[in-house]
């Protein structure tokens, strides 16, 4: 079981609070995999020193946001936190399964699953990327009986009607909201080419459906302060319209703050499509920064 608690001190396991993303998911359900129960907080910030299982936050062993992190595979593809613990406790999971063949097992989950996590978190995906892309199609095929099993088809078939109706409600959920952010963002502020935002809400999808000349939206973040986020140049695209300033890439806190001149800096992703500040007019001002280039 997977128990989440506001009480750092009965967590043994540390993610980050905010948006979710596969990554943290899938790094979640593997890590209780592994431990059978586990308690997890889910925090805005936290500074890995050890005593707990931090991942994708603190910077620690499980966390690819700092700096200087280049851990990446023979194929280009850098771990995000889910490949960093599949590699760490992937094969030792597969051999407490007693599965056949760990070795190749391991390699053929990590290309099928896990390296595409850790593309679409570190921004790496592209059509013609090394790595299996799931659909919705070939994710209801995987309930059908595999080699050498006996399955009654029948059984599998409603298991994969209790996953497509899982799915559909979601789906379905999301397009209603999309729907009401549609409304809402026709009627924000765009000054400069940026989507000002008065409080977080999903903003890209009617970005590219009203075809919104924006550079980059701005926004009340979700673990405090406010993010300035570029937006790519295709819907659920990589590829930033502008990019921030190289030099900034994958700084935080006052080395970032000394390096930008920007008071109330807090993070810039190394792949240079997100900024975070304190205030809002700081979240600007590396938009501000990033176009006297």
């Amino acid at each position: 079981m997977i128990y989440l608690t506001k009480d750092i001190n009965k967590a043994k396991f540390i993610t980050h609070a905010g948006n979710f993303h596969a990554d943290d998911v899938f790094s979640t359900v593997f890590l209780e995999k592994l431990n059978k129960d586990i308690t997890v907080i889910r925090l805005k910030e936290y500074q890995d020193d050890g005593t707990k299982l931090a991942y994708d936050i603190g910077l620690g062993k499980f966390d690819h946001h700092g700096a200087t992190y280049d851990e990446k595979r023979e194929n280009g593809i850098h771990y995000c936190s889910f490949g960093l613990l599949w590699k760490s406790f992937g094969l030792k999971y597969l051999k407490k399964m007693n599965v056949k063949d760990p070795e190749k097992v391991y390699e053929i989950f990590d290309e099928l699953l896990v390296i595409q996590i850790d593309a679409f978190d570190n921004g790496e995906y592209s059509l013609d990327s090394p790595f299996n892309i799931y659909t919705l199609a070939s994710l209801i095929e995987q309930f059908r009986p595999k080699l050498g099993e006996n399955k009654d088809e029948d059984k599998c078939f409603l298991k994969a009607c209790h996953f497509a109706n899982i799915i559909f409600e979601q789906i379905l959920e999301d397009a209603i909201s999309k729907a009401k952010a549609l409304d809402i963002i026709s009627k924000e502020e765009i000054k400069d080419k940026i989507l000002i935002l008065k409080e977080y809400i999903p903003y890209e999808y009617a970005v590219f459906k009203l075809d919104l000349d924006v550079e980059f939206a701005v926004y009340p973040s979700n673990r405090g302060g406010y993010a300035a986020h570029t937006i790519p140049i295709k819907y659920k695209g990589f590829t930033p319209k502008v990019k921030f300033r190289q030099e900034w890439a994958g700084l935080r806190d006052e080395e970032l703050q000394k390096i930008s001149g920007i008071k109330t800096a807090k993070f810039c992703h190394k792949n240079l499509f997100l900024a975070t500040a304190e205030t809002k007019e700081d979240a600007l001002k590396f938009i501000e920064e990033t176009r006297k280039r």
